[in-house]
């Protein structure tokens, strides 16, 4: 499977409060453009030793349009980002699994 699609990748703002503990205020989303493919096989068996429950890769042509987002949404889906791979012509890879903590 490869197509274009619309990804939102969310950075998760924070505040510090009177006691000096960070706490969450919100979230920052941005939508950008990816090219969407499927996990293939050897990076389904290799994240799944770990735990992990992989299910697409997302490709940005422009590894400067990631700034360090943890979770991304694609069709009103959460995933966490748990990958992250810069390919030799400038773009990155994100490797995005389902997982309880991001989906809502």
């Amino acid at each position: 499977m490869e197509r274009l699609t619309d990804l939102d990748l969310i950075k998760t703002q924070y505040e510090t409060d009177a006691i000096g503990q960070q706490v969450e205020t919100g979230e920052a989303t941005r939508t950008l453009v990816c090219t969407l493919f499927s996990i293939s096989r050897q990076e389904w068996t290799a994240a799944a030793q770990t735990g992990l429950n992989p299910e697409c890769m997302a490709f940005l042509h422009d590894s400067a349009d990631y700034e360090g987002e943890s979770i991304a949404e694609i069709g009103g889906v959460r995933y966490g980002i748990y990958r992250t791979y810069m390919t030799d012509d400038g773009g990155i890879e994100l490797y995005l699994r389902r997982n309880a903590g991001v989906n809502t």
